[in-house]
């Protein structure tokens, strides 16, 4: 009777062991995202594209020429302007930026003495989440340039209108009258996150 005693005792705890080897584990998950850098359209269009205008209205002085307020006019005090805001996620955003001449359409050879092309300054200034702002422009010339090409030198700043478009230094060859009818020109605005 003793043997199976022991025996008994012996299975017993044989099946007690395993709690007894339990221990604290411990385990780490590692949570991960990104965000890929983008650039969006908040006001003055929608997704990727923004549109506007700059009205300059009269052109001609009272004598038939460019007007002087044109002609005289700075980045500072421009002939016309227009914003939009946009959302870059990046830390230098990149700036393309070019423009047509401001033509009479359909553009045709002026008389001697006459013009019906403008050739102006676009330019477009950011405001940045550095407290500046940075000027990107273009010069229109009868033999157009090639496009203005800038990273910016900090993210754009989040705020409203931090995009301004602006038309200024306007001119034509000294003296020409400037021909009667609508000019248009088509400003050029490329901003990729970089």
């Amino acid at each position: 009777m003793n043997k199976t005693i022991l025996i008994g005792a012996t299975l017993l705890g044989l099946a007690a062991a395993p709690a007894a080897m339990a221990q604290t584990v411990t385990g780490t998950v590692n949570v991960t995202g990104s965000v890929a850098a983008k650039c969006v359209v908040i006001t003055g269009g929608a997704g990727s594209s923004f549109s506007g205008s700059i009205p300059l209205g009269e052109l001609a002085g009272t004598d038939g020429a460019l007007s002087p307020t044109l002609a005289g006019s700075t980045n500072a005090a421009p002939g016309g302007s227009t914003q939009f805001r946009v959302n870059c996620n990046s830390a230098a955003p990149k700036v393309t930026l070019s423009s047509t001449r401001l033509a009479l359409a359909p553009t045709a050879t002026a008389p001697t003495g006459y013009a019906n092309v403008i050739d102006y300054t676009a330019a477009l200034d950011a405001s940045l989440a550095s407290g500046s702002t940075q000027t990107v422009s273009y010069v229109t010339a009868a033999a157009l340039p090639a496009a203005t090409v800038q990273s910016l030198s900090s993210s754009l700043a989040n705020v409203a209108n931090n995009l301004t478009v602006k038309a200024y230094a306007l001119n034509t060859a000294s003296g020409a009258l400037l021909m009667a009818g609508n000019y248009s020109s088509v400003i050029s605005i490329t901003i990729e996150p970089v």
